[in-house]
């Protein structure tokens, strides 16, 4: 096989008018990966192909519905984790790709269980970064007072109303989200996103760029968050013992999982890793030093997850 580092790209068409962005890299009879984006209401980016081998895997790399490149942007009619699910396994089939990897990150870990979980037949092996499991403690992490989440989103609480908790600001930020104005919306947004920045970085984020106050950026970023807003009010459709549930069914499936957790992750929460352990006692279980962000030893870490056994060996 020939190294590629070219990337391309296509639409998937699916019957409910949904229009799925999809990225593809390396060649074309490598062994086949699928990257599962965070978020939700993330994206997939061309240095995820960092991670892989570009000589040896073929790497897909879908946008998930209304995020992105995917069209209708920012749509959340008929997006669910029911949807994302029949997605992944619609382009699996569309590609002619009988078994694949699955890599995914933050909420894309519980995406990938819950896809592995439902399609097995689809999966040969899972790697898992930074594990989000959409219980409620995992979902108010962020505005918890170590993370300055009650102090930073001002937009979240209406004048003269004191909002005294987590819980609280987290249900005055989704409402205003979903159907706020469209210029509360927007400051919103910004406000989620300084959040989500100091806790991805470690230290406080008091500014979102200037480039984010371009049109097209803005519209992005409230895209982002809306669509983040309505998986996380219902717990993504799936809760904390339902993705155990998924990793448990996975186990038992015999599909391989690499588990990695960064030591100093402020999203997800390390202890997300040891229960999955605990559901999932074949697992590679790696501790990294590093945060959320798939960046340095993290990605390092992912890169070396993913050589480490190929496709095709013996379950």
């Amino acid at each position: 096989m020939r190294p590629s580092n070219s990337v391309s790209s296509f639409y998937l068409r699916r019957p409910d008018g949904h229009r799925l962005h999809v990225s593809v890299a390396g060649p074309a009879d490598g062994e086949p990966w699928v990257v599962v984006h965070g978020g939700p209401g993330g994206r997939c980016y061309p240095a995820m192909t960092a991670w892989f081998d570009l000589a040896r895997h073929r790497v897909v790399m879908p946008d998930q519905r209304g995020a992105g490149a995917s069209r209708p942007s920012g749509s959340l009619r008929r997006n669910s984790v029911t949807s994302l699910i029949a997605d992944l396994e619609a382009l699996r089939a569309h590609l002619g790709i009988a078994r694949w990897g699955v890599v995914g990150g933050s909420w894309g870990a519980a995406l990938a269980l819950a896809y592995a979980a439902r399609h097995p037949a689809s999966v040969a092996r899972i790697v898992l970064r930074g594990s989000f499991l959409t219980g409620w403690d995992d979902i108010l992490r962020l505005f918890s007072p170590r993370q300055r989440g009650l102090s930073m989103l001002h937009d979240v609480r209406p004048a003269g109303v004191r909002v005294p908790d987590a819980r609280g600001a987290f249900g005055a930020a989704v409402n205003r989200l979903l159907h706020g104005a469209r210029g509360a919306q927007h400051r919103l947004a910004e406000g989620y996103e300084r959040v989500e920045r100091s806790a991805l970085r470690l230290r406080p984020v008091r500014k979102v760029r200037a480039a984010g106050t371009a049109g097209r950026q803005r519209a992005l970023r409230r895209h982002r968050y809306r669509i983040q807003a309505h998986y996380l009010r219902h717990r993504a459709w799936l809760g904390k013992p339902a993705v155990l549930r998924a990793a448990r069914d996975a186990g038992l499936q015999g599909i391989p999982v690499t588990i990695l957790h960064g030591r100093r992750d402020r999203v997800c929460d390390p202890r997300n890793a040891r229960r999955l352990r605990e559901v999932l006692p074949a697992a590679t279980l790696q501790w990294v030093d590093a945060g959320h962000l798939p960046v340095g030893k993290m990605a390092a870490a992912l890169k070396a997850a993913i050589a480490a056994l190929p496709l095709d060996a013996d379950r």
